[in-house]
């Protein structure tokens, strides 16, 4: 087969499963190289499309998490006296405990760097092609109950609609009033269910949210479901918003 002809069955090939850009890019590059240049010439192109497809869709996923702007990693270390577990964290960053279905509760004093390090790790998940929706607590128990005392069925598939991201990022839990203690277990019950991982900021220790709920029976299962099986972070140092960190 001349090499022409196999220039255009790949391009060709490339079209048919969508990738139309790809194969264009592949015939300009290919159409004045020697056989011998082939394959080099293909790993490359498809390499650098591969990269653009992939920043493409971080990007996308990141402003459909709702996170806000993305936070990166690499700025955690401009932090020298933040008392952190740099080995736990690099550890979270490479996303382990999503792809074992596991969660992740980071807790700790308000400035302290918990909004920012989950973001950061959210924004991490969207970068690895992870499907990921960020949302505040108080935001979310309010969406819910709206829920409830208006339309049942809606109320159950927005319930499902949260428990299907494989990462959920809860943000300021559980900092709002509660009255309704069966539809928060019940959503957390969706989550386990679902075997998805759930990431949870908070400024209470965990042990003790139990006592933060009106019942303290359901303030234990909500607990137990979060908790179960999951990596614990908790942040040290100075508020980072009033500006006495060294950089």
């Amino acid at each position: 087969m001349k090499h022409n002809e196999n220039i255009q069955i790949i391009c060709s090939s490339l079209a048919t499963m969508g990738l139309v850009d790809v194969g264009e890019s592949l015939q300009e590059q290919l159409s004045h190289k020697t056989k011998d240049d082939m394959v080099a010439i293909i790993a490359l192109v498809l390499k650098e499309m591969a990269v653009q497809k992939s920043e493409a869709l971080a990007e996308r996923l990141i402003k459909r998490s709702r996170m806000g702007s993305p936070s990166y990693m690499a700025d955690l270390w401009r932090y020298e006296q933040r008392e952190l577990d740099l080995e736990l964290i690099e550890e979270l960053n490479n996303l382990h405990f999503i792809r074992e279905k596991r969660n992740l509760v980071i807790w700790g004093a308000p400035g302290t760097g918990k909004t920012w390090l989950a973001n950061s790790i959210a924004t991490s998940a969207c970068k690895a092609g992870i499907r990921t929706r960020w949302v505040k607590f108080p935001v979310l128990y309010r969406e819910l109950v709206r829920l409830k005392n208006k339309d049942s069925q809606t109320l159950e598939s927005k319930i499902e609609y949260y428990a299907k991201f494989p990462l959920l990022c809860i943000d300021e839990f559980p900092n709002t009033d509660i009255e309704d203690n069966y539809l928060l277990q019940e959503f957390f019950d969706r989550r386990a269910i679902a075997n998805t991982s759930t990431l949870v900021c908070s400024q209470s220790n965990p042990e003790y949210w139990q006592h933060l709920f009106p019942i303290k029976s359901f303030g234990e299962s909500i607990k137990g479901r979060l908790l179960q099986n999951a990596s614990r972070l908790e942040m040290k140092g100075p508020d980072l918003r009033l500006g006495n960190t060294e950089e």
